[in-house]
């Protein structure tokens, strides 16, 4: 009788536990995961890549100067602090130039979107800013 009732103890224990998905919309967010894997593969396979560097004054991206790239938005997200996110645009410009005095020492992680030939492109890379 105790095997029974430590058997029943587990199928009421199991079945009263939420197995809900881990997000409302979780498929959703599984089609744009798989937008940003193929918008980073096309990064991937350009032929010039990005560049990213620092000066005293400045964070430096260059974007490949072969394509043809109208408009950039670059997100920069800094891991222990939501409030010193970033959301950039840029337009008409290959050299983006950040000033360094609008960002705090530390890791950011940068996100890059941009248009080639109507295909979506992504870039991500974990940066620190000295």
């Amino acid at each position: 009788t105790g095997f029974i009732g430590f058997i029943l103890y587990l199928v009421f224990t199991l079945m009263s536990k939420n197995t809900d998905l881990e997000s409302p919309d979780y498929y959703k967010k599984e089609i744009e995961f798989e937008k940003e894997i193929i918008a980073s593969n096309n990064t991937n396979a350009l032929e010039e890549k990005i560049k990213i560097s620092q000066d005293e004054n400045f964070l430096i991206i260059q974007m490949p100067l072969k394509e043809k790239i109208d408009s950039v938005n670059v997100i920069l997200l800094k891991p222990n602090n939501k409030e010193l996110d970033m959301n950039l645009n840029f337009e008409g410009t290959k050299n983006l130039m950040i000033p360094k005095k609008d960002l705090t020492k530390g890791k950011y992680q940068i996100k890059i979107h941009f248009i080639i030939g109507a295909k979506n492109h992504l870039y991500k890379d974990d940066l620190i800013i000295e």
